[in-house]
């Protein structure tokens, strides 16, 4: 049982006050036993009969009697009720009038933090009874889209690092692959020993301005036509049909592909009628795959295409000879997918031109193939033919895609991919099977640089929203959901932001993102939102459906070897090793080696 501090003397229907049998101190100890006297935000609780009332002190009031301290009162707003170990929020039950209040023990906390479940991980503190440990039951909050919010310097990536580190452990100590979580690291922030072990985890460094850093598998026959239509933002009417008709004759069967004829054919069409800039671009990018295209050229004055050995006299489209020419023309169709479909797209432009669409809508589209294409080949592996959404993990539980050295298309392009790959594979499982054999959680912090909303977006952008809405809005029901942290929720897309099932709020200052909260959050209240701009780092509120009521917590910090390289910078450090004190240090050194060396002089 808990310490008993007063009684019940009024009642009017949620506001209760208590009058304490004493002034508390703000600590009390008790069988060497460590307890918070009450405070505004703490919990109390009172008994009808056997049940257990749960209610929170909102206020607290002294009463004077001739100039001189009589009485003291707290007033405490009905929460809810303890009913077989288990917390819940509802009216069913109100105190009485002379009921003793009782502080709340640790069991109780358990009740309403965890519903007493025995598989919970623990996560921080009580702000407000910092010796009581909050513990959360495990399958109320992984199994859920997670929303981390707060302004930078305020803890949301050590609490995000807190949640995973915890879920890891649990997965090692059940040595399962059924859980599995990926983090898509936006600032290269989880790497080495951050959350577990480096050995414990497949980092993908990704670049985009050499050759020189991983590749993700993939398999190639698992991007649609419309993933290749969205990626190159191409246009409804002019555009779209080419790349359509590319990824058909790249993608097509052996047995249905077009022969080498068809190909030459058009090449010698290109020079029989004078396609210059066509014929040009094609044999630029082109060229490897053909033979006997490099000595035919043009000539601006006449129009014509001629061809020029060495040491023999132009031959002319219109002379005798100029078709055995064209007949040494020799094709090597290249074996790669994506150079396939870069030879199929040219082709496919040198079609629509023959039907009267100028090059001029095309080329553009071209040039986002290439820059695409290039990029593709330095970030993914197409090599394998595994259609497997675990292939990434490399037997692994934890995947971290880190994406600080790309681009930002491939910023965005690398976790849509990625993301439709798991969801498709986990729903795809769900259909064989008819129930959920895996999670996955798809993790994304500073998730305001991937998952912002705006009027005029591209539509790779919409097309990377699509996908993690997608996610968010059943994601549930195959076992896949969304993990996120930002500092700028006001960014993220609404559709994301009202769909996340439970939420850690740090502090946040900014009117345009405590309004996006406010609308968001239908667990909290005006109390709880009032308090926002004035946590501490560290503090948060949490809400959704792993707890029965908003509650503030103080996050337990990450071990150092285990934290994401996302502290501040230190200049001066109580160990005296800041920035700045290191460049002294080495000014020093520097100062006491030239002196030595004018000695020896």
């Amino acid at each position: 049982m808990g310490k008993s501090i007063g009684r019940i003397v009024e009642v009017r229907g949620l506001a209760v006050k208590a009058k304490l049998n004493e002034l508390l101190p703000p600590y009390l100890v008790e069988n060497n036993k460590y307890e918070n006297a009450p405070k505004i935000n703490g919990f109390l609780k009172t008994k009808v009969g056997l049940d257990t009332i749960i209610c929170q002190v909102v206020g607290e009031i002294s009463e004077y009697k001739n100039g001189r301290v009589d009485s003291h009162f707290l007033d405490l707003q009905v929460k809810g009720y303890i009913d077989k170990n288990t917390f819940i929020q509802g009216l069913r039950m109100l105190p009485i009038v002379s009921a003793e209040v009782e502080l709340l023990d640790q069991k109780d906390f358990r009740y309403i933090y965890n519903d007493g479940s025995k598989h919970t991980i623990p996560i921080g503190n009580d702000l407000f009874d910092i010796s009581k440990e909050i513990e959360v039951n495990i399958n109320n909050l992984l199994p859920s889209h997670i929303g981390v919010f707060g302004n930078t310097g305020s803890g949301k990536s050590n609490t995000l690092t807190r949640i995973l580190l915890e879920y890891e452990k649990v997965l090692n100590e059940a040595n399962t692959n059924r859980g599995k979580f990926i983090i898509f690291d936006i600032n290269n922030e989880y790497s080495k020993d951050a959350i577990c072990l480096e050995d414990k985890k497949k980092v993908y460094k990704l670049r985009t301005r050499n050759d020189k850093g991983d590749k993700i598998p993939l398999n190639l026959k698992t991007l649609t036509e419309d993933n290749f239509v969205v990626l190159m933002n191409a246009s409804e009417k002019t555009q779209v049909p080419v790349i359509k008709n590319a990824y058909k004759w790249t993608f097509a069967k052996k047995s249905e592909q077009r022969e080498k004829k068809y190909y030459i054919d058009r090449i010698k069409s290109m020079i029989l009628n004078g396609k210059r800039y066509l014929f040009f671009s094609m044999r630029h990018h082109l060229g490897q795959y053909f033979e006997n295209i490099e000595n035919f050229k043009f000539n601006s004055t006449t129009s014509d295409f001629y061809y020029k050995g060495d040491g023999l006299s132009p031959l002319y489209v219109n002379q005798i000879g100029f078709d055995r020419l064209l007949d040494d023309i020799e094709l090597n169709l290249p074996d790669d997918g994506l150079d396939r479909f870069i030879f199929e797209l040219y082709f496919a432009v040198a079609q629509e031109n023959e039907n009267g669409i100028q090059l001029d809508f095309m080329m553009p589209l071209i040039s986002r193939a290439n820059k695409l294409i290039a990029d593709f080949k330095k970030v993914f592996d197409f090599s394998i033919t595994e259609d497997d959404k675990n292939i990434i993990f490399d037997k692994k539980n934890i995947c971290i895609v880190q994406l600080g050295d790309v681009n930002k298309d491939m910023k965005e392009i690398v976790p849509s991919l990625i993301s439709n790959k798991i969801f498709d594979s986990l729903a795809d499982k769900k259909d064989e099977k008819d129930e959920i054999v895996q999670i996955i959680n798809i993790v994304v912090d500073e998730a305001h640089n991937l998952l912002y909303e705006e009027t005029s977006q591209s539509s790779t952008h919409r097309s990377v929203l699509e996908v993690f809405e997608k996610v968010v809005k059943e994601g549930r029901k195959f076992g896949c959901f969304l993990m996120l942290a930002s500092q700028r929720p006001s960014d993220i897309s609404q559709t994301i932001i009202s769909q996340l099932h439970n939420y850690f709020i740090h502090k946040l200052v900014n009117p345009s993102d405590i309004q996006k909260i406010r609308k968001a959050v239908a667990y909290l209240d005006e109390t709880s939102l009032d308090f926002l701009t004035v946590l501490a780092p560290g503090e948060c509120i949490v809400s959704g459906t792993a707890f029965q009521m908003p509650n503030f917590v103080y996050v337990h910090q990450v071990d150092i070897a285990n934290r994401p390289q996302s502290e501040n910078v230190k200049l001066y450090t109580k160990d005296g090793k800041g920035l700045f004190q290191r460049e002294k240090l080495i000014d020093e050194e520097t100062v006491i080696i030239e002196d030595a060396d004018d000695e020896d002089l």
